[in-house]
């Protein structure tokens, strides 16, 4: 049994589940978009407002809907929770939770280039790692593994970020963090919460060698593929800029 099956059992006693959930005492909604500092932040979530106060919640496309890993139907939920945090978008949580639309909503965004070379070689390790190549003696991998390229032309992987900010401006937003200033973007937010104490934890980081490797010619068909995020990003720096000047 896994842990969070484990703490899914523990939250039963005086948990609840989705349906019998009052989300009044939620302070904060956290977007987490894939390989941007999303699983780090939430392990400094952790460090703040302790386990029982966040709830993760994870939809698909088909609006499935998995709470701290488990499906919502055999899920509970921690009657304490501040934070959500989670892969969504925000049309998705309003349809699924009845929650404030007066929350402040954060988000951390990343190189959109670097995003997606990042998201590859974290994805290959983990289908190396499912399907134990070496000891199963099989070729598997090599034959479901697509190559950075051909990952970065399929529809679903382009243009991620500006997808998981699907109805919602950016100027709507609380605060927008960015991976290449972790750590100072980190101490603003804290900042701007009043958080007493927070843990800096770094987690699922993309080793550097992958990265020399990308070609200049594939990180400009990247940047070719998602144009709509490199605009996002841009204007969000400039939204940040123009903040910090204010």
């Amino acid at each position: 049994m896994n842990i969070e099956k484990i703490k899914n059992i523990a939250r039963s006693v005086n948990g609840k589940k989705l349906e019998n959930m009052d989300w009044s005492g939620v302070e904060l909604i956290s977007i987490h978009i894939p390989k941007s500092a999303g699983t780090s932040f939430y392990k400094t979530l952790i460090s703040q407002y302790k386990d029982s106060g966040i709830t993760r919640i994870d939809m698909n496309k088909k609006d499935r809907i998995n709470i701290n890993k488990i499906h919502h139907d055999k899920a509970y939920i921690s009657k304490s929770t501040k934070v959500i945090h989670g892969h969504f978008t925000m049309p998705q949580l309003y349809g699924a939770l009845d929650i404030s639309k007066d929350l402040p909503i954060i988000t951390w965004l990343r190189d959109p280039v670097e995003r997606v070379i990042s998201n590859y070689y974290y994805l290959s390790k983990i289908l190396a790692q499912e399907l134990n190549e070496n000891s199963k003696d099989l070729n598997l991998l090599n034959r479901l593994q697509k190559s950075l390229v051909e990952y970065a032309h399929v529809e679903s992987c382009r243009n991620r970020m500006t997808k998981f900010l699907d109805g919602i401006e950016l100027e709507e937003l609380a605060f927008i963090g960015f991976v290449e200033n972790y750590s100072e973007d980190l101490k603003s937010l804290s900042n701007m919460m009043n958080w007493k104490y927070y843990e800096e934890v770094k987690v699922n980081t993309t080793g550097a060698k992958n990265k020399r490797e990308v070609s200049q010619e594939i990180r400009e068909e990247i940047a070719r593929l998602n144009q709509e995020d490199i605009a996002l990003y841009q204007k969000a720096l400039s939204l940040s800029q123009q903040k910090s000047k204010s």
